[in-house]
């Protein structure tokens, strides 16, 4: 292999640090859409910084496929000096980027870091680069071990630098910087709040402008009934074994050609899943819930903002009531996708969902769902030793305001063994002992047997008084229904998977099982 590193081409990965921090730091809907829609944009800025810059770029958008990437023609083309950056590959976040030499590296980066500060104050970039060998699979694991050298090096961005007799944000820690005033009066907005409210604002005139009807302007427009039932949901949703997936789709394989051609199909082929089919699937969803309750709930009600769509990672906040039919609705599209369209690769998807009243701070609301996910939901899939595609779903309802870890908080409250969550949404066996359609199901049958909603939440904070006192109101609740108990036991066995069973039941048991939903 010829010694490639003396050309001086250099393989770069950029990414956007704390993005979650910089898209929740409001609880202002219009801000939110504003600042998911900057980090979108993100790589598009990139490029026009390095066109504006004089540099010559190839982006993955200006090929027809996959197929067209070509290392000899890459190396051409810099060699001659007709290219001086060429996209590789984009998703999950990240842009992977080969450059022709470090300097144009640099020159791009200071100039696509001053346009962001400018432009876009609260967004933190973050670029790593390593000398190209020709050897992708060395090259990648450098720039790798790169990134998570500088995620530890790099401050968290969130700076507090302000004058002492400045009006600052408690919520961000900026200063103000702006009074905007409207028709009831005015707002005072930092230089970051308004730069995503300005995005925002746009964003919602333009769906405005084609639906009259599709734009959702505030949280409040999403709940069932202003100032009686505020309550909203924000869930997270993560891919399962997308790193498994990649190793074993290179395998030993070295050659820039072969693994760029195959790293962007994958990223293709899981946007296709996770975000356009599953978006779609959504929608289907929203469809769906108007037709049934329409007439029981104002319009708005069915909506589902997107916030985060990016490879195999999905953020939306929706309405309470239908949280599980949309988190349904896209874990089953994703799981059936490779079926549907004979794709090389399975997925699969984990869900963290956290229930919320709608001016709770949406930062905290979030990190419970994304926490929910990821140490809740996520764990049934990583606790196997072969790699499985299953889509599993944990929940947490926000009955006050307690922030912080959400095990601890489970820990601290004396909840963590009283439920049964995560459940299993689909794949794996359907007949797994907390498979969601057995929740289904045991609502139900309690609905059938006419158990009342005070005695399914009386059991609930037994549960969490005294597991024998649960043991003891069960039995005296169920010899009220004659034949329940037994088809309880026939169903699901034991006592103490009845109760774990009910306890989640009598969480959500108002929102999602109500009679007639």
């Amino acid at each position: 292999m010829e010694n490639a590193a003396e050309k001086g081409y250099v393989l770069a990965m950029y990414t956007i640090r704390s993005k979650q921090d910089y898209i929740f730091r409001s609880n202002r809907i219009l801000e939110i859409v504003g600042a998911s829609d900057h980090i979108s944009k993100s790589w598009d800025i990139l490029f026009e910084q390095a066109r504006d810059e004089g540099l010559m770029v190839e982006t993955v958008s200006t090929q027809k496929d996959a197929e067209e990437f070509d290392m000899k023609k890459v190396k051409e083309g810099f060699d001659e000096g007709k290219l001086n950056m060429v996209e590789l590959f984009r998703g999950g976040g990240n842009d992977t980027v080969l450059y022709d030499s470090k300097d144009s590296y640099l020159k791009v980066n200071q100039r696509f870091s001053r346009y962001l500060m400018e432009n876009y104050p609260g967004m933190i970039p973050m670029a790593v680069f390593c000398e190209y060998t020709g050897d992708y699979k060395a090259d990648y694991k450098k720039l790798m071990e790169e990134s998570d050298r500088e995620k530890n090096r790099m401050v968290s961005g969130q700076s507090s630098f302000i004058l002492p007799f400045s009006m600052m944000d408690r919520n961000s820690f900026q200063p103000y910087s702006r009074v905007v005033k409207y028709k009831d009066g005015s707002v005072r907005l930092t230089e970051e709040n308004y730069q995503k409210r300005k995005k925002g604002r746009d964003i919602r005139d333009e769906e405005l402008k084609n639906n009259p009807k599709s734009s959702v302007k505030f949280l409040d427009d999403m709940v069932t009934k202003r100032g009686e039932e505020s309550l909203l949901a924000v869930v997270h949703a993560d891919g399962n074994n997308m790193g498994s997936k990649i190793s074993s789709m290179l395998g030993n394989k070295t050659d820039y050609t072969e693994c760029v051609r195959q790293m962007r199909k994958f990223t293709v082929d899981t946007d296709n899943a996770f975000n356009i089919e599953g978006l779609q699937a959504m929608d289907k969803c929203r469809e769906n819930l108007r037709k049934k309750y329409g007439s029981r709930f104002k319009e708005s009600a069915f909506s589902y903002r997107k916030i985060i769509s990016d490879g195999d990672d999905m953020t939306f906040i929706c309405n309470a009531r239908f949280v599980m039919d949309y988190v349904q609705a896209y874990l089953k599209s994703v799981q059936t996708y490779q079926e549907r369209h004979n794709s090389s690769w399975a997925y699969s998807s984990c869900a963290g969902i956290c229930i919320f009243h709608g001016h709770y701070p949406f930062a905290r609301a979030y990190s419970m769902a994304e926490q929910a996910c990821d140490d809740g939901a996520k764990q049934k899939v990583h606790k196997v030793n072969e790699t499985v595609e299953e889509s599993w779903m944990d929940f947490h309802y926000i009955h006050s305001g307690i922030g912080g870890n959400l095990m601890d908080i489970r820990e601290h409250q004396g909840t963590k063994d009283c439920m049964a969550r995560p459940w299993l949404v689909t794949g794996g066996n359907p007949k797994n002992k907390f498979h969601y359609d057995q929740l289904i199901r045991l609502a139900q049958l309690l609905q059938e047997y006419h158990v009342s909603r005070s005695d399914i939440k009386k059991i609930g904070s037994e549960l969490e008084y005294s597991r024998t006192e649960a043991e003891k109101e069960l039995p005296r609740i169920l010899g009220h229904h004659k034949g329940l108990e037994k088809q309880l036991n026939k169903e699901f066995g034991s006592t103490e998977k009845q109760l774990k069973m009910i306890y989640d039941l009598s969480e959500i048991y108002d929102l999602w099982f109500e009679e007639g939903k």
